[in-house]
């Protein structure tokens, strides 16, 4: 069995969790926080949550770890068939994980644990931003799905990675980024009321409300 290592108030851990709900493949969750111990270093190299156990051995990194349990299940697939369509799918989760994700990530610590706000790190994450969310419009079809018809990786990439960035948006600038691509706020309604991710996010809420 699948062992999934993390905590419950990570919206990584969130989307790796609702995936192998959605997959329908067995698992264990396990609470471990983050750390820069060797130990801890031989399972997740970059001393990150959340990381899953095989036989095989460890495997981190979120676009990874999707791309594992991918390949591991055949049946009702969340990769286009079409190698230059699943190429694009690729290049939206890109353009969400670097340009949107990370870039409002460096403000977690402001607005989520009551760390100091740093001004100019706001400056620079704005534009990028703004970049980001511009390409995803492009790149987005939200119809209903991120890729069209069928439901994608990209899309549990994106409902977890903006569930963090529009409170980040929000407290931060004032700024509503669901407004900004066309279809975004339907489509994360629409997302959010999936049975497996409703469960996920209600236990995430329950752990967040916790600390």
């Amino acid at each position: 069995m699948i062992k999934l290592y993390g905590f419950k108030i990570s919206n990584y851990q969130a989307m790796i969790k609702a995936f192998l709900l959605e997959k329908g493949v067995a698992f264990e969750e396990l609470e471990i926080r983050p750390s820069k111990e060797e130990s801890f270093l031989a399972m997740s190299p970059m001393g990150k949550v959340p990381f899953i156990e095989l036989k095989e051995g460890f495997l981190s990194e979120s676009t990874a770890i999707l791309g594992f349990l991918e390949n591991c299940t055949a049946d009702e697939p969340m990769v286009p068939a079409d190698p230059f369509r699943a190429a694009q799918m690729a290049q939206v989760v890109n353009v969400l994980e670097l340009y949107i994700g990370t870039e409002a990530a460096r403000l977690n610590g402001y607005v989520f644990f009551g760390g100091e706000f740093n001004q100019s790190a706001a400056d620079d994450i704005e534009p990028m931003m703004v970049k980001g969310l511009a390409a995803l419009n492009r790149l987005g079809s939200f119809s209903p799905f991120v890729m069209g018809d069928d439901i994608t990786i990209a899309d549990f990439f994106a409902y977890y990675i903006l569930v963090n960035t529009r409170l980040i948006a929000k407290k931060v600038w004032r700024w509503d980024i669901l407004a900004d691509v066309d279809g975004l706020a339907e489509w994360m309604t629409m997302m959010s009321q999936r049975p497996f991710i409703k469960l996920v996010d209600d236990e995430r809420a329950v752990a967040i409300s916790k600390m």
